[in-house]
């Protein structure tokens, strides 16, 4: 948004919008936005904003913003009439009289979303963000609109009282940014994550800008060193390239310290570089370049181009060792592959005739999002499924035909039959990995192959509820069970209290009517049929319904619950903190994962709390035959062969070990997080007491 920003601090005006498309749209299209800017000068005469200035520069800025993704004229011209259908006597016959009706169908529905005013009431709210959603269904362009729109409103917060600048900055990072990631608008996705990082978090934001103007400023000549080196190698070698650096974001630079748990300094140690080539061809022999001037480093290199992600994203990353023991991340992707990922959905309107994989994926997202809005009762529902979505991880698996489906990480062998189609998902008996039998809760890893086999007389369980963590799995199913015996449902609910009740050496009949009736109020259940139904269909959780009801009872306030993981529970471990028995954990409740356990000592846990998430203090047991993953954080003198030790060391304890990465590398040590799957805190300890033992290990402990 070069152009955008050059003009972010003056007033916009038509001419400087119009120097902007005249660069890629004909003569008689940008007269026609002219005479729509007439149109809306006239209709949005008299009317200012909050900070005092004319009404009419923010949809002109709105249209810049536009302009700078190089939209088509219609889209251009419904930016700039977006309002005056809403706030202006100008109706959708004037427009559509002048326009014609493609314009008039986007500023009609950009209009009826401007309406929507995401208030402190959750059903309000969660009834808008559906609307929203549907209308984005029917044209694209009304979405990418609104996110300009809400774009120059985070830019202008300033006129807005302290508790507006919240409201808007949270609604625009839980909802807004998310969906810009998703369509692929680069451009708006980073400067809405770091708007809405510098007002909710001011001082942090402040701090980490001058850290990295700091850092920049230290690293500046290796930095124009290491892009010297890399263009005279590809000039060498024949290969016409675009090289540019780019400096991390202070919202960037955050989430890596907080959600990876990265100290700053680890965040900082690596600056990137972008490499645009002709082809795609020329992209992988880039890459073999990269990698015979500077050292790969393991476990670092992501090809994006045969497996895109699911905006349309399309590169080669790699992290290899620069000059200076500088680690640096290279991006190679050809000039087809940069246009989309800076445009995003954008780019189907500058490629008229083509389908771009943008476009295609952007639309299948929101095909998917049309199934659950389908299959979900409440708005509420729709609104938690949704946002589930939008924030995920990846894996990509292949189906026996070689198409690929994109998946949220931990997804499981159902979800990719219900990501097939809903059909092969509810009829689904067994499947194969590879080649191997499989069952159907088994997680999946990116380049797998996976056949489901299906029977016609298989139907949806309540256990498949606890297997599934993809939105369109869990509404199908839940679907298909509201369908089938309700019955069935409430014997499954009732089970599931009875086991939790008995583990707490109390009997369903013990409990006394006073307790089940507030319960029953708490939980906006109508009797005992209603909340077993509910507990059957996991839409209310064992664990919930035990705190309300064991609270009090015998005068003592029980804080604590126990439960037990092999109960039907759907019960999930954070991976910021890898829990594992023995560990004193909170339990986490939420609508798509059940409970998410994390370690007491989890630095995420304050911000859940923050959030007034619903949390319980959980005593837990285990199978024996379960397994859990935690990372172990080894610094070792920088001697050939000590890797090779730890592996054999931990191999000897019966222990596997499920990944190994290099964190840093100082002249003398070098230290590697290592992933290792355990079944206790006691067999955890005797893998940490044994590597403390080996020479030239400097240190092994969890992380």
């Amino acid at each position: 948004m070069d152009m955008a920003a050059n003009f972010l601090q003056k007033h916009t005006k038509i001419d400087d919008l119009c120097l902007v498309l005249n660069s890629y749209l004909t003569h008689k299209e940008v007269e026609l936005v002219k005479l729509a800017y007439k149109v809306a000068n006239k209709a949005h005469s008299g009317q200012f904003r909050k900070s005092g200035e004319p009404y009419i520069h923010h949809p002109l800025s709105v249209a810049l913003i536009l302009a700078d993704l190089k939209l088509d004229y219609f889209c251009i011209v419904a930016a700039i009439l977006h309002d005056c259908i809403e706030d202006t006597s100008v109706t959708k016959e004037d427009v559509q009289a002048q326009f014609g009706n493609q314009v008039a169908h986007i500023v009609e529905g950009v209009s009826k979303l401007t309406s929507l005013e995401f208030t402190s009431s959750s059903q309000k709210q969660a009834e808008n963000f559906q609307k929203l959603i549907l209308a984005m269904s029917k044209d694209m362009r009304v979405m990418v609109i609104k996110l300009a729109d809400r774009l120059h409103n985070m830019r202008t917060l300033d006129s807005m009282s302290d508790e507006k600048k919240m409201q808007k900055a949270k609604e625009t990072f839980e909802l807004h940014a998310p969906i810009a990631r998703r369509l692929g608008l680069h451009s708006i996705r980073v400067e809405l994550d770091d708007l809405c990082f510098k007002t909710l978090h001011p001082r942090k934001h402040l701090i980490i800008k001058k850290k990295i103007s700091k850092q920049y400023g230290n690293q500046k000549k290796t930095i124009n060193l290491i892009k010297t080196e890399i263009e005279n190698r590809l000039k060498f070698e024949g290969i016409n390239a675009t090289i540019e650096g780019r400096q991390k974001q202070p919202s960037s630079v955050y989430n890596k310290m907080k959600f990876k748990s990265r100290k700053f300094s680890e965040v900082l140690d690596m600056h990137a570089f972008r490499i645009v080539v002709e082809n795609t061809n020329t992209c992988y022999q880039t890459l073999g370049h990269i990698h015979s001037l500077y050292k790969p480093i393991p476990l670092k290199f992501k090809d994006y181009i045969s497996a895109p992600k699911s905006n349309g994203y399309q590169s080669i990353h790699t992290v290899v060792l620069g000059p200076r023991k500088m680690f640096i991340e290279v991006q190679i992707r050809s000039q087809e592959m940069e246009f989309i990922s800076e445009y995003g959905i954008a780019a189907h309107w500058h490629y008229k005739n083509t389908d771009k994989p943008t476009d295609k994926l952007a639309r299948n997202w929101i095909g998917s999002l049309l199934d659950i809005q389908q299959n979900t009762d409440t708005s509420a529902d729709f609104l938690e499924n949704t946002k589930a979505d939008l924030f995920f991880d990846e894996v990509f698996v292949f189906t026996p035909a070689g198409k690929i489906i994109q998946l949220p990480l931990r997804a499981t062998v159902l979800d990719f039959a219900y990501a097939v189609h809903t059909n092969v998902g509810k009829r689904s008996q067994k499947a194969t990995i590879n080649g191997v039998e499989a069952e159907l809760s088994a997680q999946l890893k990116s380049g797998q192959t996976v056949e489901i086999i299906t029977s016609r007389f298989v139907k949806p369980k309540p256990s498949w509820l606890d297997i599934v963590v993809t939105s369109k799995a869990k509404t199908a199913i839940k679907a298909n069970l509201k369908d089938n015996s309700k019955v069935e449902l409430a014997k499954l609910g009732k089970l599931l209290i009875a086991d939790a009740l008995n583990y707490q050496k109390i009997k369903l009949n013990d409990v006394p009517q006073e307790k089940w009736d507030k319960c029953f109020k708490e939980l906006n259940c109508f009797d005992f049929q209603d909340l077993y139904i509910k507990v059957g269909l996991s839409e209310i959780f064992v664990a919930v319904v035990m705190n309300k009801l064991l609270q009090d009872i015998n005068n003592e306030t029980i804080n604590t619950i126990s439960i037990n993981k092999t109960k039907g529970m759907a019960i999930n471990f954070a991976h910021c903190c890898y829990p594992i028995p023995g560990d004193e954990v909170t339990g986490v409740l939420t609508t798509q994962k059940g409970l998410v356990m994390h370690r007491s000592i989890c630095s995420n846990l304050e911000h859940i709390k923050e959030k007034n998430a619903q949390w319980m203090e959980i005593e837990w047991d285990s199978d024996e035959d379960e397994d859990f993953e935690v990372v172990i954080s080894a610094l070792v003198e920088n001697r050939s062969g000590r890797l090779a030790a730890i592996a054999n060391t931990i191999a000897n304890l019966g222990v596997n070990i499920e990944n190994i990465e290099q964190q840093e590398s100082q002249h003398s040590t070098r230290l590697f997080h290592i992933v290792v799957v355990i079944k206790n805190i006691i067999q955890l300890n005797d893998v940490l007491e044994q590597l403390n033992k080996l020479p030239h290990l400097v240190s092994a402990e969890r992380v």
